[in-house]
């Protein structure tokens, strides 16, 4: 049987993209203060406004409310 290089390729990505979701699917079942590299996705309103942030990661669960509108850091902002 002739197998492709590029075949094998593409079977390697889809087995890593599968695991890659197994990891993401647990870890967002664990507590979120303690689960991954610390980040920060800030939240504004339509006008630009700040209303709200959220910080995984830094053992600070943020304030504000959740909107559309947001710009995502690395690590913790406060």
């Amino acid at each position: 049987m002739d197998v492709s290089m590029r075949r094998v390729k593409h079977v390697l990505l889809a087995a890593g993209m599968a695991v890659s979701l197994g990891a993401v699917s647990t870890a967002g079942a664990g507590d979120e203060a303690n689960c991954c590299y610390p980040g920060s996705v800030i939240y504004y309103d339509e006008v630009g406004t700040v209303v709200g942030v959220r910080m995984y990661g830094c053992g600070d669960p943020g304030w504000g409310v959740v909107t559309r509108h947001s710009r995502v850091l690395n690590g913790c902002i406060m």
